[in-house]
């Protein structure tokens, strides 16, 4: 079933918003970009399908979903489905699944209940790097059918001790995947020892680690983030009352935080700047916004200055409802 919402005077509003730069942030994106909603459906019918926290691209309107379920409907599982999305038109369908898979745990054992709590994944090469957070915090390679590969490493200021280290529900809470297989993870806030609002985005390159701060807004978490190059990414920002902001950010510029046990506060955090919100979308049926993923580029024209690809936002919607996809048109542009 197809929710479309509201047309083109929905859009003019979005349009209005995304513009608006946050509060005493610098922009980090040219001016130029901007999200714009488009419509929205629902994936479901399947009985231990929801609590999806991420979803990511593997072909022309296929996608991988991860749930945060370890044991109450399930083991700890993934699904593909098909979301039909035509440039012209929207969404022409409710997203279908087509099928699902386990993931595992270290020597390929399953995942014993309460075991994980996956918040997001991303496709890497011919498998999956997938994050988990709550009580068991990982960055974890997997192959293509949920096999155990290996865990990245952590940097010691994120083990857990009574006053420092990832900190529960502000642990690790997306991962990102830049050209040349560079994976990134980004914590939904600050570790135990620095501000809540101090979330770091982690970077495996080479054989070593690079950290920077991302300051989310106040009394807000950073649920996913997804890359848009080697410096650029999209972080996704929930607040009170499912209220949700889609930030674009950059490192160039931020101050490199790699191996501090704790942070000063004094450190330059990572440029932002809102492409997206959903305040001006009073009737929107939000849902808990938790994943992004990129879609298709949509077709480009001479007479735009920008080119348009699709990105999408899923909700998780903790078993108690339909979980939607939206649909947002993204500006880049031309270079």
């Amino acid at each position: 079933m197809r929710i479309r919402l509201w047309g083109a005077a929905l859009v003019s509003a979005c349009a209005v918003a995304v513009s608006t730069m946050s509060t005493g942030v610098a922009a980090a994106a040219p001016s130029d970009v901007v999200a714009l909603y488009r419509d929205s459906t629902i994936v479901g019918a399947v009985p231990t399908f929801g609590g999806i926290s991420g979803l990511d691209r593997t072909g022309n309107g296929t996608y991988v979903l991860i749930s945060t379920d370890v044991g109450r409907f399930g083991p700890a599982r993934t699904y593909n489905a098909h979301i039909p999305f035509l440039s012209s038109e929207g969404f022409t369908a409710g997203g279908r699944i087509t099928g699902a898979g386990t993931v595992f745990g270290p020597n390929n054992l399953p995942i014993l209940p309460g075991g994980a709590q996956f918040e997001g994944i991303r496709r890497v090469g011919d498998g999956f790097v997938v994050a988990g957070g709550g009580n068991h915090q990982f960055v974890r390679l997997t192959g293509p059918i949920g096999n155990h590969v290996r865990d990245l490493p952590l940097p010691a200021a994120y083990r857990v001790t009574p006053k420092s280290g990832l900190n529960g529900q502000r642990g690790l809470t997306g991962v990102a995947v830049a050209p040349g297989d560079r994976i990134s993870a980004i914590t939904a806030g600050g570790l135990k020892q620095d501000r809540p609002t101090s979330a770091r985005l982690i970077t495996w390159a080479g054989r070593g680690t690079s950290e920077h701060v991302y300051r989310t807004d106040r009394g807000n978490v950073a649920a996913d983030v997804i890359a848009v190059n080697n410096t650029d990414y999209l972080v996704l920002e929930r607040g009170g009352g499912r209220a949700a902001r889609i930030y674009w950010t950059t490192t160039s510029g931020a101050t490199p935080v790699g191996g501090k046990q704790k942070l000063s506060g004094r450190e330059t955090p990572m440029r932002k700047k809102q492409i997206f919100s959903t305040a001006p979308l009073p009737r929107l049926a939000a849902g808990n916004m938790s994943g992004l993923a990129w879609g298709n580029w949509l077709p480009e024209r001479s007479s735009h200055a920008y080119r348009a690809r699709v990105l999408y936002v899923v909700t998780n919607d903790m078993f108690a409802g339909p979980t939607r996809v939206h649909g947002l048109e993204v500006h880049l542009p031309k270079r």
